[in-house]
């Protein structure tokens, strides 16, 4: 089940499903993307034009939004963006056969949030859109609007990529020097980017050292498997 993005203060109802949206100029990419998501039970719109899913976005109609990465009238980056300065709440997931780090890297500073792996598997599908689901559910239940009040999500970006490169993570202090922003800011948008699934928060001791431990932050399993 999914707490329509709306319901969090806009409709006043909760949805008992997903809403979907794909953009993707192969037919045949539409046509097995719209069968998977019915044969759950899923609502789903697709289409070949960036202006249907500008609307869509606008509208507030859809949930979470798959995009190509390839495509001829408009790349699948400047959909992500466009999407994304019209609504910081959508979730967008980028369809992409790449693997290469620098297209994820433009992907999430763009303002994806997860990836889809081309060719389509139904498990794999499947997987990533109730687990974004249910993130929507929890963010909506936290009362994820009030909190992430005053976040910038372009700040949060640049935050979310000074990961790429650091497979051990990083600690707040680190994080803070490494980004030139003042600690207590560098901490809310780290728990920020851990709550929409695209950071991990653990827990570990200094070698060597005893008392309490300190919190690491890293890049969720999923991002550094694609990578």
């Amino acid at each position: 089940m999914l707490y329509n993005l709306d319901a969090c203060g806009k409709r006043g109802s909760v949805a008992m499903s997903v809403s979907l949206g794909i953009i993707d100029d192969d037919k045949n990419i539409l046509y097995t993307v719209k069968a998977m998501a019915e044969s759950l039970g899923w609502s789903i719109r697709t289409t070949d034009k960036p202006d249907d899913v500008f609307s869509w976005v606008k509208e507030n109609i859809i949930d979470i939004l798959l995009v190509d990465y390839h495509m001829p009238l408009m790349s699948g980056v400047e959909v992500v963006r466009k999407c994304r300065q019209l609504s910081p709440s959508v979730t967008i997931l980028a369809l992409t056969v790449e693997e290469s780090p620098d297209v994820a890297r433009e992907l999430l500073l763009a303002g994806a949030d997860d990836f889809v792996s081309k060719p389509l598997r139904f498990a794999d599908f499947t997987a990533r859109i109730s687990l974004h689901a249910e993130l929507a559910k929890y963010r909506c239940d936290a009362n994820w609007n009030e909190r992430s009040k005053g976040l910038s999500e372009e700040t949060a970006r640049r935050v979310l990529n000074s990961f790429e490169n650091n497979m051990r993570g990083l600690t707040v202090a680190e994080a803070s020097e490494l980004l030139g922003l003042a600690y207590p800011t560098v901490h809310r948008y780290l728990e920020y980017l851990v709550k929409k699934g695209q950071l991990q928060r653990k827990s570990e001791v200094e070698d060597g050292k005893s008392g309490r431990p300190r919190n690491i932050y890293c890049k969720n399993s999923r991002t550094i498997e694609r990578e």
